[in-house]
């Protein structure tokens, strides 16, 4: 067993310079108020021996959340803690440092053995592993009695408290066995292998299947072709496909092409690839044959001639018209020079009526006076006067009213009426004229337009269009020509084409035997793998991991037993303790007694832990904060007493046992710690003076203070030793 006989602090947590702890008494107090520096001198040995596996949520303390390692007054330097232990082999010493200024620095970690021997990094980490052979929750559940880590084996979940006990019985290993069989999930890993397994191979019976029905389809299209069951091997299909190169190349001879490469497959893998060949082969030889050639530049011309004339024809017909239109116009209205003169003419007479109705409405005005003088303010004695010359007019008034009713009226009407006669008339000869105009533009853009068709004509005939040249008549020949030479032309193509057609043919021919042995290339391909050694492999890989799995379940059914035995073992001799530790220190009226049981956990196989009082009841739900304190150290206690020689550590570290205890419970928690102190050596940090002085005047054992006091930023705490 290990046994804690020195440490010295420095720059950790609430340590500022260095300061040394020697534990050479069965009994050390570590004495002082709160934050002075305490807990910091028990948190430095876990520390040094697990460095951050104790920081942080996985510790499931609360208080580890976001602990702090480095005092966080200190701006350089190096956090330092080195723990001595005593052992049957010699002294062990271990040091773990970490820069103050840098909070995720690099650890370091060194071990000297009891030759001096140094080991460093990870070495020193897996030696501390080894020697101790405990981890950190090992550690915090039967070595170091925090507060919270102790009452969590009665308050947390069931799981948890089952692992926190199983740790302080030393059956730890068994559970991280039994948990890593479980974590490993073989049964859930085996089946899916299995699941995969099958899915293959339905995977591969599918594809057989539609690979069977694509040779049925592909053999009997091969049989419509022609091709015998005797032809769908590898060999026909190199021989058709030696065929195939023959026909291209004497398509090729034949085209005049002079740079045309052989292409014969070796082998029925390049039969794909031969496919692709005689495609762009026969297409680039056929694009550049002299006669397609021919074809396309003839094709080319005839479209273009064809379409020049038919607008040269369209300009024809839209002149013709447009010069019908103008005749007919001329015939009915004359031309423009006709419509002219009589646009004069109508002008002279609408000059000469005016002058006419001028004069006219001269005489019209003064006859027009007279009677309104004879009929307003002439004298009687007057009207029978002529009002201009005086002289003697008979009747006058009624001779005027005559004069102007019978002839004057009637004149001036007819003169408007005649000069109306000559507007609209002078109106609709501009109207003619204008219309003519439009006819004369009309047909001077459609001789444009067949003069532009004599152009093309002659740009597409590559001749000069005389007058007397008949621009149809030409294109007519041309085209006539053209259709002649195109007919010899297919006629020569049409011979070639025979050629290509048979070609294609044979390609056609030749993919199909190329995707029936595929295709049955393929199928066998599937087929083997039943019989291949992988398969074979994989099948006995099955077999072994079925059988792994049963052996684990047996393994895994053996350990649990043992574990539940020893558990059972220890729990027996432990019975006797936990009962006493608890009854010495709770005292509690309704619970007489004591027991403690474990069982199997139906769901995971692990073992189950549970108290009892000795008359079957729960006691938990009727237990104060201070008995359930009391419960927690006396299981503490009771287990650290009856496995005493199972636990790699002699000692036993407790931090402010009392918190909820009377005095009586604290004086009989003393008496406790005296059977302890026996068998371990005592760590004990309270700020109880109370408990102190009990401690003090009560254990038998040798004992050692260290006070705690004046704690500051600069300096830390003031440690002193008393015996």
């Amino acid at each position: 067993m290990f046994q804690l006989a020195r440490l010295k602090v420095s720059g950790f947590r609430g340590f500022v310079g260095e300061q040394e702890f020697v534990f050479d008494n069965p009994v050390v107090l570590l004495f002082g108020e709160n934050h002075q520096g305490k807990s910091s001198t028990l948190n430095a040995v876990e520390w040094c021996l697990f460095g951050d596996d104790c920081v942080g949520k996985k510790t499931g303390i609360r208080e580890r959340v976001g602990w702090e390692i480095a005092n966080r007054y200190m701006t350089q330097g190096d956090v330092v803690v080195t723990a001595e232990f005593d052992s049957p082999d010699g002294t062990y010493s271990v040091t773990r440092e970490q820069s103050v200024a840098r909070k995720r620095a690099e650890q370091k970690v060194t071990v000297t053995l009891p030759n001096k021997t140094r080991l460093h990094g990870d070495e020193a980490e897996g030696l501390i592993h080894k020697l101790f052979g405990y981890s950190f929750q090992d550690f915090m559940t039967t070595v170091y009695q925090h507060q919270e880590a102790i009452r969590a084996i009665l308050t947390q979940e069931p799981r948890d408290r089952n692992d926190a006990i199983d740790r302080l019985l030393g059956l730890s290993p068994y559970r991280e066995i039994l948990n890593g069989i479980t974590g490993a999930k073989l049964e859930g890993t085996l089946g899916v292998m299995g699941s995969k397994r099958e899915d293959f191979r339905r995977r591969c019976e599918q594809a057989i299947r539609t690979l069977s029905n694509l040779i049925n389809g592909e053999k009997a299209k091969a049989i419509s072709e022609g091709i015998t069951e005797g032809e769908m091997t590898e060999q026909s299909a190199l021989r058709r496909s030696k065929d195939i190169t023959e026909a291209v190349g004497s398509l090729a001879r034949e085209l005049g092409s002079t740079d045309f490469q052989v292409k014969v497959p070796a082998s029925f893998g390049e039969i794909a690839d031969f496919h692709e060949w005689v495609e762009t082969q026969t297409d680039r030889l056929w694009k550049q044959a002299p006669d397609v050639l021919k074809q396309q530049a003839l094709a080319t011309e005839q479209a273009k001639l064809v379409r020049i004339k038919g607008d040269y024809e369209g300009a024809m017909a839209d002149e013709a018209a447009k010069q019908t239109d103008r005749d007919d116009f001329v015939r009915k209205f004359g031309d423009e020079v006709t419509l002219a003169k009589a646009a004069v003419a109508t002008k002279h007479s609408i000059v000469q009526l005016e002058d006419q109705m001028r004069k006219t409405n001269a005489k019209a005005s003064l006859v027009r006076e007279a009677i309104q003088y004879l009929k307003g303010i002439a004298r009687e004695a007057d009207k029978s006067r002529c009002p201009l010359c005086g002289a003697d007019a008979p009747d006058l008034l009624s001779h005027l009213d005559a004069e102007w009713k019978e002839q004057i009226k009637g004149e001036v009407q007819g003169l408007e009426q005649q000069k109306a006669e000559c507007g609209a008339k002078l109106k609709e000869t501009e109207v003619l004229v204008e219309e003519f105009k439009t006819l004369e533009r009309k047909l001077r853009i459609c001789v444009a337009r067949r003069e532009t068709g004599v152009s093309q004509v002659a740009a597409a005939l590559g001749r000069k269009i005389e007058k007397e040249d008949d621009p149809l008549a030409l294109l007519r020949m041309r085209l006539q020509k053209i259709e002649s030479e195109l007919e010899l032309t297919r006629q020569a193509i049409g011979k070639k084409r025979e050629k290509i057609s048979d070609i294609y043919n044979q390609r056609r021919r030749l993919r199909i035997i190329h995707e029936i042995l595929s295709h049955e290339q393929k199928r066998g391909a599937i087929e083997r793998i039943w019989k291949s050694s992988e398969f074979t492999g994989l099948e006995q890989a099955l077999d072994e991991a079925s059988q792994l799995v049963e052996d684990m379940k047996a393994i895994r059914s053996a350990l649990a037993e043992a574990s539940r035995e020893e558990a059972e073992a220890k729990i027996q001799a432990a019975g006797a303790a936990l009962d006493k530790y608890f009854c010495c220190i709770a005292k509690h009226p309704a619970i007489p007694g004591l027991m403690m049981e474990v069982t199997e956990d139906r769901r995971s196989g692990l073992n189950s832990y549970g108290f009892k009082s000795k008359d079957g009841s729960d006691p938990t739900p009727i237990l104060s904060q201070g008995d359930l304190n009391c419960l927690a150290l006396s299981l503490f206690l009771g287990l650290s007493e009856a496995t005493g020689e199972s636990q790699r550590f002699s000692f036993l570290m407790l931090d402010d046992p009392t918190q909820s205890l009377g005095s009586e419970m604290k004086r009989d928690l003393v008496k406790a710690l005296e059977d302890i102190a026996s068998c371990r050596r005592l760590i004990i940090a309270t700020p109880d003076t109370e408990f102190k002085d009990s401690l003090m005047t009560n254990i038998t054992k040798s004992k050692v203070v260290y006070n705690f006091d004046g704690w500051t930023e600069g300096s830390g705490p003031e440690v002193t030793r008393a015996n």
